[in-house]
């Protein structure tokens, strides 16, 4: 009977030693992955936004089209063909998409996921969202980062298709180096968090 009952004993402490350390496996997993999606300091909005730097012009959704549409549709507006080559701030969300795509990505004036059976032409997508280039930063995917997001870079109009997924957008925002370098380290964290938890998925 006391063998009996120090078996029990003994299975229980395993037991809940098995527990704690599959808990500390997950928190630290969401610690990585919260890690992972943080979004960096110098691009998060919080409050009110300082004038840009020098050197540097405002540029808002609202500037992208002239609204109303008129009888051709939609034009872009004067300021938008004013600042085309310039360097350029811009606030937005970064569209949330299933599908990954490397180098760049979709910057909307509202917060928009998109999934895999969305067609590009009958999808939800604000049409003056823009799309963010990484000019240095080959083969890099973003992950998606949550809240508003300031980037800074060189604004170059014109409607342009994009080749992997069909969705055209009216100009693009090529990065400056550091917002560059901040979503690159971005990517770099959560890919060793997608590796880390794979690794963990096949133990």
């Amino acid at each position: 009977m006391i063998h009996v009952r120090l078996f029990f004993v003994r299975a229980t402490a395993l037991g809940v030693l098995l527990l704690g350390l599959m808990a500390q496996s997950s928190l630290a997993a969401s610690r990585i992955d919260d890690e992972s999606l943080r979004v960096p300091a110098a691009l998060s909005v919080r409050g009110k936004l300082a004038a840009p730097s020098a050197g540097v012009n405002e540029l808002k959704f609202q500037d992208v089209f002239k609204l109303p549409a008129g009888p051709r549709g939609l034009e872009p507006t004067a300021r938008l063909l004013d600042l085309d080559g310039k360097r350029v701030r811009i606030v937005g969300y970064m569209v949330q998409q299933d599908a990954r795509i490397a180098d760049s990505f979709l910057l909307s004036p509202l917060p928009v996921l998109l999934g895999d059976e969305d067609e590009s032409l009958a999808d939800d997508l604000p049409p003056s969202t823009l799309r963010v280039e990484l000019p240095t930063s080959r083969g890099v995917v973003v992950p998606a980062l949550p809240g508003l997001l300031q980037l800074t870079g060189t604004l170059r109009v014109g409607m342009q298709t994009d080749a992997a997924t069909g969705r055209a957008t009216p100009a693009r925002l090529v990065l400056d180096a550091t917002p560059e370098r901040l979503l690159r380290k971005v990517a770099k964290a959560a890919s060793s968090a997608d590796r880390a938890n794979d690794a963990r998925k096949q133990r």
